[in-house]
C-alpha cells in the first residue's frame, strides 16, 4: 500500500477512536440534564442573568455567595426566612449583585453545597481533572420529531470552585482560571444525528454569552419545538476527561501529517510492531553487562527493573505489567532520570493522580524537582508553570558537582557476588551447593520433618548418582517398615542369621515349633503365676524373669497370711514398701546381736509402764542404791535379761521409749 493510502486508513483509524471517545448518549449529563430532579447532586440557579454572572465571575473575577430563597422541609413556620428579605422581586440590583439565588432552603442549601465541594474535592484528587462547573444556556431539543421526551443540555460551561468561607463558614463560589468549553458531546451529537454543527467559543474582549446563545438560535432556527433557556443555570458535574484527548488525536492539529506517519501510531494503529529478541538473555549475568558507571538509577532497583530501564533507554517500545507493591514507580522513577540524563525529554502520563503524585514525590525526594513540570494537576495553572519554567532555567546556570566513580558500589557487589557463588558453588563431587542444602532443609522444615541424625561427615564424597540410589534404597526400606509395623512387634525381630543353608531351613520348622510350645507354656505359667497373686501382668519375655525372681522370694517369705502377700503386689508405692523392707531388715539384724542379752519375753512384753522410769534415768537405764536399782517397773529387769547382775548394757532410754 502506499503511503497516501496509509496515512487515509490510520485516519480513518483516528476517527473511529475520537467518536467513542465522545459519550453522545442521554445517560450523560452533557446531552441531557434532569434539571427537575431535586435530588441529583446539582443545585439549580434562578432568577440570574447569564451575561451578568458571566462578568460578575469570569471578568471581575469576584466570588459570589448563594442565597436561600426556599423553606427547608422541617420548617412548621409561615413567617418567610430572612433570605428572601434582601432583594425586592423584580428589582434589577439581584442580578448584578454577588449572590446566586437557589430555590433551595438555608439547610437545605448548606447540605448541598457541602456534598458538592466534597465530591468535587475527591474527584480532583483522584483525576487531578476539575469537573465542577457552572452550566449556562440549556438547549431543549426532541431526539424526533415524533417525540414528547424533552431533552435539556448545557451550552456553556464555566469552570469553578466551592471555597469555605471562614467568616461565616459556608461555601462561595468562585472562577478557575481555566479555558470557558463549550458542549463537545452535544455538538458531536447534534452533527451525527441531525447535521447541524454548533459555533466553536470565540472569546474575544466583547464576547457575551447572549451573544453565542443568538448564534446558536439561529443554527437550530429550523427546528420547531426547539428552544434555548437564555439565563437557566446549574452547577454541578460535567466530565470533560476525554475532551483533551478528543482534541489532540484530531490530525488537523499536527502538522504535514505528523499524527498519521508517526512510527508509534503506525505501529499501534496499522502496521503493529516488528518482533525484537530481548536485550538480555536469560544466561546474562547482568554485573558483567551493566557496571555500575553506567547505571543512573536514583532509587533502588533491582535485577528486573534494571532491565526494563535499560530496554527503555535503548529505544525499545515494551509494555511493563505488574501487580500494585512490585515496584512500577520506582522504575518509572528511574527510567525519567536516566532520561533526562541522556538529554531526553519524558512525558509521563497517568489515569489516575495518585500515580502521578506517587512519581513526582520520588523525584523530588532526591533532589530533581528542577526536572520536573506539572503540566496537567489540580495547581497546574498559567502562573504555575511559569514559576517552575522560570526555577528551572535560573537552576540550569549553576554547574552541580559531579559524583565520585562508584568504587565503593563496584567493590560491595563484588563481595556479594563472592559469597553468592560460594553459596551456589558444588561441594565435592556432590553435584550440590550449600544453596541446595539450606533449600532443602527449609522444605523439610516447613513440613515439620524431624532433623536427621545422621553424621554429615563424607556426604560431600558421595556421587548425586549415589546419593540417588541411596535416597531410593532407603525409601524403599521406609515402606517396609511401614507396611510390617513396629519393628518390636515383628515375629522375626532381633533375628541376626540371615544366611541359612537349605538343610537349616529344613530343621527350622521343628525348632520353631519347639519354641512356639514352650513359649506357650512360659505364657501358661506367666498368666498362672499372676493370677495366683492377684496382679496383672503381661506374657512377655521381659516380664518372665521378674516374675520367676518374685515367685523364688515368696518361698522364702516368712509365714504370714495370704492376705499381706496379695497386699504387698498390690501395693503401687514401691518407694515406700521399699523402705519398710529395709526398716524390717535393720530390726531383724538388731534383735539377732541382742539375743545373748534378753530373753524372749523381753521383745513381747509391752514396755510402756516402763518409759517414765527409764526416762528418769542418769545418762544409764540403771541409776544404783548399792546393789538394787531405783527403777522398781511393773516387770523385774531380771525378767528381760540373762544375766542381769553380770551383764548391764548401757543402753540409752532414747532407745527403748523410741
Amino acid at each position: 500500500m502506499d503511503q497516501v493510502s496509509q496515512v487515509g486508513a490510520v485516519r480513518k483509524l483516528f476517527e473511529e477512536t475520537r467518536r467513542r471517545l465522545v459519550e453522545t448518549g442521554t445517560r450523560n449529563r452533557l446531552i441531557h440534564v434532569n434539571r427537575q430532579n431535586k435530588r441529583s447532586n446539582s443545585l439549580e440557579i434562578i432568577n440570574e442573568k447569564s451575561d451578568e454572572i458571566y462578568k460578575l465571575v469570569a471578568l471581575s473575577g469576584k466570588t459570589m455567595r448563594f442565597l436561600a430563597t426556599g423553606k427547608d422541609k422541617d420548617s412548621d413556620s409561615d413567617t418567610p426566612v430572612l433570605a428572601m428579605q434582601g432583594v425586592e422581586a423584580g428589582s434589577e440590583s439581584r442580578f448584578t449583585d454577588n449572590q446566586l439565588e437557589t430555590r433551595l432552603g438555608p439547610d437545605g442549601l448548606q447540605k448541598r453545597l457541602l456534598k458538592l465541594a466534597r465530591d468535587a474535592k475527591t474527584a480532583e484528587e483522584e483525576s487531578g481533572v476539575n469537573i465542577l462547573f457552572l452550566a449556562m444556556g440549556f438547549l431543549t431539543w426532541y431526539e424526533d420529531e415524533t417525540s414528547n421526551v424533552k431533552r435539556e443540555a448545557p451550552l456553556l460551561l464555566l469552570p469553578v470552585e466551592l471555597v469555605r468561607n471562614q467568616r461565616t463558614s459556608t461555601f462561595d463560589l468562585r472562577f478557575r482560571d481555566e479555558d470557558i468549553s463549550t458542549n463537545l458531546p452535544l455538538q458531536e451529537r447534534l452533527k451525527g444525528d441531525f447535521g447541524i454543527e454548533l459555533p466553536e467559543i470565540e472569546i474575544d474582549e466583547g464576547w457575551t454569552p447572549s451573544g453565542y446563545f443568538d448564534e446558536i438560535a439561529e443554527t437550530v432556527a429550523n427546528k420547531s419545538r426547539w428552544s434555548i433557556d437564555r439565563d437557566g443555570m446549574q452547577l454541578g458535574f460535567f466530565s470533560f476527561a476525554k475532551l483533551l484527548m478528543f482534541r489532540d488525536l484530531n490530525p488537523e492539529n499536527w502538522p504535514d501529517n505528523a499524527l498519521e506517519r508517526h512510527p508509534l501510531t503506525t505501529g499501534l494503529l496499522y502496521e503493529r510492531f516488528e518482533v525484537e529478541e530481548p536485550l538480555f538473555g536469560a544466561e546474562d549475568r547482568l554485573d558483567e553487562r551493566l557496571p555500575p558507571e553506567i547505571l543512573y538509577h536514583v532509587v533502588d532497583a533491582d535485577s528486573s527493573q534494571a532491565k526494563v530501564i535499560e530496554e527503555v533507554r535503548s529505544g525499545r517500545n515494551l509494555v511493563v505489567q505488574g501487580p500494585p507493591g512490585t515496584g512500577k514507580s520506582q522504575t518509572i522513577t528511574n527510567i525519567i532520570a536516566s532520561a533526562v540524563r541522556d538529554g531526553k525529554r519524558v512525558l509521563f502520563v497517568a489515569e489516575k493522580m495518585a500515580a502521578l503524585a506517587v512519581v513526582h514525590k520520588r523525584l523530588v525526594d532526591v533532589g530533581l524537582s528542577d526536572i520536573c513540570l506539572e503540566l496537567h494537576s489540580k495547581s497546574a495553572n498559567k502562573k504555575a508553570v511559569l514559576a517552575e519554567l522560570a526555577q528551572t532555567l535560573n537552576s540550569a546556570r549553576a554547574i552541580p558537582a559531579m559524583p565520585e566513580q562508584p568504587e565503593k558500589l563496584r567493590t560491595a557487589r563484588d563481595r556479594l557476588n563472592a559469597i553468592a557463588g560460594d553459596l551456589h558453588r558444588s561441594v565435592g563431587v556432590s553435584g550440590e551447593s550449600a544453596f541446595d542444602a539450606l533449600a532443602r532443609q527449609v522444605h523439610f522444615m516447613g513440613q515439620s520433618a524431624p532433623a536427621p541424625s545422621m553424621p554429615a561427615d563424607g556426604l560431600a564424597d558421595i556421587h548425586a548418582n549415589d546419593a540417588k540410589r541411596l535416597g531410593s534404597q532407603m525409601a524403599a526400606f521406609g515402606n517396609a517398615v511401614a507396611e510390617a509395623g513396629p519393628l518390636p512387634d515383628h515375629p522375626f525381630f532381633g533375628v541376626g542369621q540371615l544366611d541359612l543353608q537349605p538343610t537349616d531351613l529344613a530343621r527350622l520348622s521343628g525348632k520353631l515349633t519347639a519354641v512356639a510350645e514352650t513359649a506357650a507354656s512360659l505364657n501358661r505359667a506367666i498368666n498362672a503365676a499372676a493370677t495366683a497373686l492377684g496382679i496383672e501382668s503381661k506374657s512377655t519375655l521381659s516380664n518372665a524373669e521378674p516374675m520367676a525372681s518374685q515367685l523364688s522370694s515368696i518361698g522364702d517369705a516368712p509365714e504370714f497370711g495370704d492376705e499381706t502377700l496379695s497386699a504387698l503386689f498390690e501395693l503401687r508405692d514401691k518407694g515406700r514398701l521399699r523402705e519398710s523392707l529395709e526398716s524390717g531388715l535393720r530390726w531383724q539384724t538388731a534383735r539377732k546381736e541382742s539375743e545373748e542379752t534378753f530373753t524372749d519375753i523381753a521383745w513381747r512384753h509391752d514396755a510402756t509402764s516402763m518409759r517414765s522410769a527409764l526416762a528418769a534415768g542418769k545418762g544409764s537405764l540403771f541409776s544404783h542404791d548399792g546393789d538394787r536399782p531405783t527403777v522398781a517397773p511393773a516387770a523385774s529387769w531380771a525378767n528381760f535379761c540373762k544375766n542381769p547382775c553380770r551383764n548391764r548394757p548401757q543402753i540409752e532410754p532414747s532407745w527403748l521409749i523410741a
